[in-house]
């Protein structure tokens, strides 16, 4: 239940962002003003989370504190006389911050790669919707109100809790290893944010498989291994850069996104002490890709994805002596 509201929580949050960034933007005449505004809200609502994420891990700030602040910025933010340049603080601070708490709790609370792909999946439909003004933020807004409220009601006495996973638990790896694995995985992130271009005639198709890439990642990896999965994900790339046309690139597309949950458990294995920092850094590796619009060749993805995934599951099996397919299979089986 819990993972079900985080999830569509991200679904409005996001949705809140696009719409109110769209409303802007039809109306705007300049395209200069759209990219500024646009920049100066990607750049607070990813390059502030490892900030934002910090706060919360030295308890800073808590999570019913962030998830208030939440909702007030995102509320703030949505007042259009405002004007655009408090709106983009607003709304990014928001967004920032959300993710944050949310993904910190899910990497808290559970040990496997599904929720994890489950909870990043839906922010991509919400964007699409709200960026095409197919949904206004005069539903995603109260959405996000009703979401957080009922989780703050029925969720307090557990977010109140210390919580402590097993990886906190163990005994500490070779910090440097573990800094080459995190610079790995953030550099795999960073790769991904280059993405192709999107065909503009099909503005849902694309984030619903985003979504389905991200939440299937999660369920191959705990049913059927972390190695197997990061080698199926490069079969299915390299096959689909093989042909061209709509379905390739969707196939592409669903392939590497299947990464998203393990880059983000990874990355957390490197310092698990700090999850909402280590998923702000995470997101915030995504930031170049939105500000330079080069398109990296697929190959080149494709490839790079899956050493970085290899070499990062290798160091940490070996270093931090956690064997990914043995323990998650064996809690998959268990659910």
């Amino acid at each position: 239940m819990i993972l079900a509201i985080q999830t569509l929580q991200h679904f409005a949050v996001d949705g809140i962002c696009a719409a109110n960034l769209a409303r802007y933007a039809i109306d705007e005449e300049f395209f200069d003003q759209i990219v500024l505004y646009f920049g100066i809200y990607n750049l607070i609502a990813f390059g502030t989370q490892w900030l934002m994420g910090l706060a919360i891990d030295r308890k800073f700030i808590g999570i019913k504190i962030a998830f208030g602040i939440s909702i007030a910025t995102l509320t703030l933010g949505s007042i259009q006389s405002l004007g655009i340049m408090n709106q983009a603080i607003l709304l990014g601070i928001g967004n920032s911050i959300f993710h944050v708490a949310g993904g910190s709790l899910v990497l808290n609370r559970y040990q496997t790669f599904k929720e994890l792909g489950i909870f990043v999946s839906s922010g991509a439909i919400g964007l699409a919707l709200g960026l095409n003004g197919i949904v206004g933020f005069e539903i995603f807004l109260p959405l996000y109100w009703a979401l957080t409220i009922l989780f703050l009601k029925r969720f307090h006495g557990e977010l109140e809790l210390p919580i402590q996973t097993e990886s906190i638990q163990r005994e500490d790896p070779k910090t440097l290893a573990m800094l080459i694995c995190a610079i790995l995985l953030l550099s795999c992130i960073v790769l991904r944010g280059f993405g192709r271009g999107v065909p503009t005639e099909f503005v849902m198709l694309f984030p619903c498989v985003l979504a389905i890439g991200k939440s299937l990642g999660g369920f191959v990896c705990d049913r059927f291994g972390f190695r197997r999965t990061i080698l199926a994900i490069l079969l299915i790339g390299t096959v689909a850069i093989q042909f061209e046309g709509l379905a390739p690139i969707l196939i592409l597309t669903l392939a590497l996104n299947m990464t998203m949950p393990l880059t983000l458990r990874l990355v957390h294995w490197c310092n698990p002490k700090f999850p909402g920092m280590m998923f702000g850094l995470a997101a915030g590796c995504l930031l170049p890709g939105a500000f330079f619009h080069e398109s990296i060749p697929p190959q080149v993805t494709v490839t790079i994805q899956f050493l970085t995934l290899f070499i990062a599951g290798y160091l940490i099996q070996k270093f931090a002596r956690e064997d990914f397919d043995a323990r998650y299979r064996t809690s998959y089986s268990g659910n």
